[in-house]
């Protein structure tokens, strides 16, 4: 397992490349460590919220639908106010994209209706789900 850096410097254990990412997973393992190397977005349930930090942007991304690429972002040059887009995936150059995924050291690849845009290489990635299935569980686990 190696480690992942959130923008204070401090390390944070991450997930391996190689770890199967599901829904569930993806939440539960958010929780436990934070930082990811990667994350499948159509997997995630909708409103949780994926924070992407590229070489040069920071990203908020808030997923909009169930097994769905659909999300509202906000960061970066081009979005300064929450905007949907469609998270086409990521890619090292080129025309070579791997669909619907956000993975460390590839470029992030979103679309709005009139436009696309790549970013800067993204260097880190912090996954949190949804405030109210937050509050749900640790309503659970404190009965």
């Amino acid at each position: 397992m190696f480690m992942s850096c959130d923008e204070a410097g401090a390390a944070r254990r991450a997930i391996r490349s190689a770890d199967p990412i599901d829904s569930a997973s993806a939440v539960r393992l958010a929780r436990l460590h934070g930082s990811v190397t990667g994350v499948d977005v159509r997997r995630l349930p909708q409103g949780t919220e994926v924070i992407v930090d590229t070489r040069n942007s920071r990203y908020r991304l808030v997923m909009q639908e169930n097994n769905a690429s659909s999300a509202l972002i906000q960061g970066g040059p081009y979005f300064p106010e929450e905007t949907p887009v469609r998270i086409e995936g990521s890619a090292l150059t080129g025309s070579l994209l791997k669909s619907g995924w956000i993975g460390i050291g590839l470029l992030m690849e979103v679309s709005t209706a009139d436009q696309r845009i790549v970013t800067s290489r993204v260097r880190s990635i912090v996954v949190d789900p949804d405030p109210v299935l937050e509050r749900s569980d640790s309503a659970v686990s404190a009965a």
